[in-house]
């Protein structure tokens, strides 16, 4: 096909959008977004203005010689995709001999995607985007484009620049406003920079392309026109093409697998995973129910209380609750609780609510939980009696009861120090558990993966409620660390770019060695001292304290460390390096359930500078954050990358499975391991313990207390 013919269709469909719109009417179904081969939502190598949907999170594979793409894409808006993407260009080395052997070239890169204006039924959306931000600049490119949809067919139309703008076939519209627009320096030269000044500048395309969906056999067929030419320091030498082939075929709502025919020559395979973590992914039973005492019982519970907190202990155990303290009186009742299975402080909150109403006395009206976490009580719910009740039988809406509820801070003085009910409590208390761990290393010049196998031994011996002992330790069971050759070319001090060393000495390991005290000296202010080996790298002694108004949005908090760095082995032994670390960090809930952090201080290497951490965390616990540090080093200083920057991804272990457990899988991706940056790993942070248990969040997980 030409290129005039191929624009002639193109631009012939989208412009007939207000006569054919209603088409859209003959087909039923929904034509869901299909992923680049770059990982975004696209078509093959050019994007498209359709986004996944919220919360949704795509592993992609795409290979053709000579680039092969690993991607991961997560959709923390429904108007916003972020991409992070692995490259390995077969054909180019990763370096001279000596320094990488026979590896071929690796890249690393972030892409976003935002959404401007969504589709209507006589309008297209429209997506404007970047790829490569602050990468290595081979694959750099920012695109405008607009997708519009008539029954099975989505159409999109694109100006694309930097790799998508080589075919260079229009005039940018920019370089009216301004000439700057006109020329580009070579991406590739600024790695690791935030390149402003050549976004959307120098030649500039008009690309585009066309889907056609057939759902029922679980098809799409595509064809686009690609004005990229993805040349990674010489991997390609001629495009035979500029129009690409392909089709998608979805084994099921979570894989698909595509095969394309693209630049007149390459033929390239993809394969894609994909899950939903907006909400719960499996059902979970709920409750059971537990049924009123009748008069019989109730005389004896009033005759003698301790039958009320023996039986209401013994059946809050069968949901892994744990009573710290309880008061039964006239007409209220109070329980303070903890538990380490339930990920939301709200939904113990409720089935504890809910065995003490069916358990109580007719007599007592309110009911009054105590939520407690890491051994401070961080919220107490006031809940009438007779309301929650009605709530549990559908009688009242969720919100209904919120606004007959109280969610306020609780005394000083905790439940456990007061209360009539105080279970038992032998010390020192000894808990341990053992499971398999994962350790890797991704993205170096020996290999994409380099991994351990571990064996995990976590220890912890509470001497009394505040006061912990806690021991972590290693035992390595298989590794390919000895591949490892690429030693720190630092010339600040190695923090963390010795890594490599620490993997391949530390096959039986200390972890952590650490002992920790907690306080709570004044009301919404919170303390945590901590001493030994604070983590695999450093050890030393400090402590931070924050201050969490229960009321309000934010935290403000401060932490210092005197620290010096462990041997490689992570066993007993220090190197001659050591330093203090300090910072100040304000934390804000903003609107969407993102969080903002905000870190201002030194760092392990001794630079001084910002930190800024933005997450969005939804209702089931998933959670999507980026961070970007800048500090004092220069850009020579801090090497390859010019700062720290990354993105990290956890999700509740309880999505997996049918029951509610605490356990997080935490996924952290950096471009590059350096040393600037660098800040202390702490074990049983503040603002991760108390941080998130404030009103805004009992608020935010409401809905949980019903189920």
């Amino acid at each position: 096909m030409s290129k005039s013919k191929f624009w002639l269709i193109a631009v012939g469909l989208l412009s007939s959008s207000v006569s054919y719109a209603s088409i859209s009417e003959y087909y039923p179904y929904k034509v869901t977004p299909s992923a680049s081969n770059y990982g975004n939502t696209g078509i093959l190598e050019t994007p498209n203005a359709r986004m996944m949907p919220e919360g949704q999170l795509r592993f992609n594979f795409s290979s053709s010689f000579p680039n092969e793409f690993t991607s991961l894409t997560a959709s923390p808006f429904p108007w916003l995709e972020a991409t992070y993407r692995y490259v390995e260009v077969k054909n180019v080395k990763y370096g001279p001999a000596s320094y990488s052997g026979n590896q071929s070239l690796k890249d690393k890169g972030f892409d976003l995607k935002t959404l401007i204006r969504k589709e209507t039924a006589y309008l297209p959306a429209v997506s404007i985007g970047l790829r490569d931000i602050a990468g290595s600049g081979d694959f750099s490119s920012e695109y405008i484009v607009s997708s519009k949809k008539f029954g099975p067919l989505d159409l999109s139309i694109g100006l694309g620049w930097g790799i998508l703008g080589t075919d260079d076939n229009i005039s940018s519209p920019l370089e009216s406003f301004n000439e700057g627009f006109k020329t580009r320096e070579d991406d590739s030269e600024l790695g690791g920079s935030f390149t402003f000044g050549n976004w959307f500048s120098g030649d500039t395309a008009l690309f585009g392309g066309i889907e056609y969906d057939l759902p029922k056999r679980g098809l799409r067929l595509k064809m686009e026109y690609d004005t990229s030419n993805p040349d990674a320091r010489g991997s390609v030498s001629k495009v035979h093409s500029r129009v690409n082939v392909g089709v998608d075929y979805s084994f099921s709502e979570n894989i698909d697998l595509s095969a394309a025919f693209e630049r007149g020559s390459q033929f390239r395979v993809s394969f894609r995973l994909k899950g939903n973590f907006l909400r719960d992914t499996i059902p979970k039973p709920r409750p059971k129910p537990v049924a009123r005492l009748n008069k019989e019982q109730q005389d004896k519970v009033l005759e003698d209380n301790e039958v009320f907190y023996t039986s209401l202990n013994i059946n809050l155990k069968e949901e892994s609750i744990l009573i710290q303290a309880a008061d039964l009186r006239e007409k209220e009742v109070d329980v303070a609780i903890a538990t380490s299975r339930f990920p939301s402080v709200t939904r113990p909150v409720g089935r504890a609510a809910r065995m003490t109403a069916a358990l109580a006395p007719d007599e007592v009206e309110k009911i009054n939980i105590f939520a407690q976490n890491g051994d401070f009580e961080v919220a107490k719910f006031s809940i009438g009696r007779e309301y929650f009740e009605k709530a549990d039988k559908n009688e009242l809406s969720s919100a209904e009861l919120l606004n007959l509820s109280e969610i306020t801070s609780p005394d000083l003085e905790p439940l456990y120090e007061r209360a009539t009910f105080q279970p038992k409590v032998s010390f020192p208390e000894f808990n341990w558990n053992m499971s398999p761990a994962i350790n890797h290393q991704i993205g170096g010049p020996e290999g994409f993966y380099l991994g351990e196998l571990l064996w995990k031994i976590d220890t912890s011996i509470k001497f009394r409620r505040n006061l912990l002992l806690y021991t972590s330790f290693a035992l390595n069971i298989y590794d390919t660390f000895d591949e490892l050759n690429n030693p720190s070319q630092s010339t600040i001090p190695k923090v963390r770019s010795d890594i490599q060393e620490y993997l391949k000495e530390g096959k039986q390991s200390i972890q952590r060695m650490q002992l920790e005290y907690f306080g709570q000296p004044y009301k919404d202010i919170f303390t945590r001292l901590d001493f030994g080996y604070l983590e695999p790298m450093f050890g030393g002694f400090g402590g931070e304290i924050l201050y969490r108004p229960f009321e309000k949005k934010y935290s403000i908090g401060f932490s210092a460390h005197k620290v010096k760095q462990r041997e490689y082995n992570q066993l007993f032994e220090f190197r001659d390096y050591s330093t203090t670390t300090a910072h100040i960090g304000f934390y804000y809930d903003l609107p969407y359930q993102v969080r903002s952090n905000l870190l201002v201080g030194k760092y392990l290497a001794g630079d001084k500078g910002v930190t800024l951490d933005l997450s969005r965390r939804f209702k089931s616990g998933f959670t999507l954050g980026v961070f970007a540090t800048k500090t004092s080093l220069s850009a020579e200083e801090f090497g390859e990358g010019s700062f720290d920057k990354g993105f990290y991804i956890s999700i509740p272990t309880s999505l997996f499975y049918t029951d509610y457990r605490t356990g997080i899988i935490t996924f952290g991706l950096h471009p590059l391991t350096k040393d600037g940056g660098a800040v202390l790993v702490k074990h049983n942070e503040l603002i991760s313990i108390v941080g998130d248990q404030n009103r805004n969040s009992m608020i935010r997980d409401w809905d949980y207390l019903l189920n």
